[in-house]
């Protein structure tokens, strides 16, 4: 849990900085510093951070509590956690071969293929088809899943949307009404972050669909369905090499089994 909320954390840094038009703004030089030097940030008092950012320790200190409602001392200890964690992951992963890898991730995808039920998918897709708006959700590595998906399922004609940060996923379901349909992402399917927004989905009254490899996960409970994967992983690396993939195939069925029913449609 630890973990996710330090990687969170970063990923808002980098998103607030796609985000914004106005470079030269005190809170972009700051988040851009922090992640071009989160090597050095353990070792630097908050007036060398503010000197080296050419703006006041206030300053930083209110970007701290903007983005995470955290102090500059846990800023630092955040960047701690990323430093090992990039170092752990570097030293303990040398024995592991690309023949091991590659026969997990085949069994992997044969335990996936044959979770993929297909009248759950046709539910699925069902829902898919008739929802007015498919709001898909994740953070971290499932945001970029939630991006592909939210980018394949636009170009079949459907209206989509896949926000990056925290605040504009909430802010997109609590838009939501009993007409969308929410598509959450997530492996663990246990986050801090996907723990709220389910509270705001399920007040919102909208379906929730659930890709994740643990059924008995908060998310996989709270949902109107369950597309479940592999809860196989390589557990010597934190990055998820295999789950991805994993969340991956299932959202690429979906997309397959969709056509095939705007196919059907089309010849009624």
């Amino acid at each position: 849990m630890r973990e996710s909320i330090m990687y969170n954390f970063f990923a808002k840094l980098q998103n607030f900085i796609e985000a914004s038009t106005h470079q030269s703004n005190s809170e972009v030089v700051i988040a851009t510093y922090i992640l071009k030097h989160v090597q050095t940030i353990p070792d630097l008092s908050i007036y060398e951070l503010a000197d080296a950012c050419h703006t006041s320790p206030a300053t930083v200190t209110r970007f701290c509590r903007k983005f995470d409602n955290i102090s500059y001392k846990e800023l630092k200890e955040f960047a701690r956690e990323f430093n090992d964690f990039n170092t752990n992951e570097m030293n303990q992963n040398q024995s592991l071969s690309l023949d091991f890898y590659f026969g997990e991730l085949h069994e992997a995808l044969d335990e996936t293929e044959k979770m993929m039920k297909a009248d759950n998918l046709k539910q699925v897709v069902n829902t898919l088809y008739q929802a007015k708006k498919i709001a898909f959700f994740g953070v971290t590595f499932s945001h970029v899943l939630a991006r592909n998906a939210q980018i394949k399922f636009m170009r079949l004609g459907k209206y989509t949307s896949a926000y990056g940060n925290h605040e504009n996923q909430l802010n997109d379901a609590i838009s939501l009404d009993r007409g969308d349909v929410a598509v959450v992402i997530s492996f663990s399917g246990k986050t801090r972050f996907i723990t709220r927004l389910i509270k705001v989905l399920k007040e919102q009254g909208t379906k929730i669909i659930a890709i994740t490899g643990t059924i008995d996960g908060h998310l996989a409970s709270q949902s109107d369905f369950v597309i479940s994967v592999s809860n196989r992983k390589i557990k010597q690396y934190k990055s998820p090499i295999i789950e991805e993939i994993m969340m991956q195939s299932a959202i690429n069925a979906l997309y397959m089994d969709y056509l095939k029913l705007l196919e059907q449609k089309e010849h009624m």
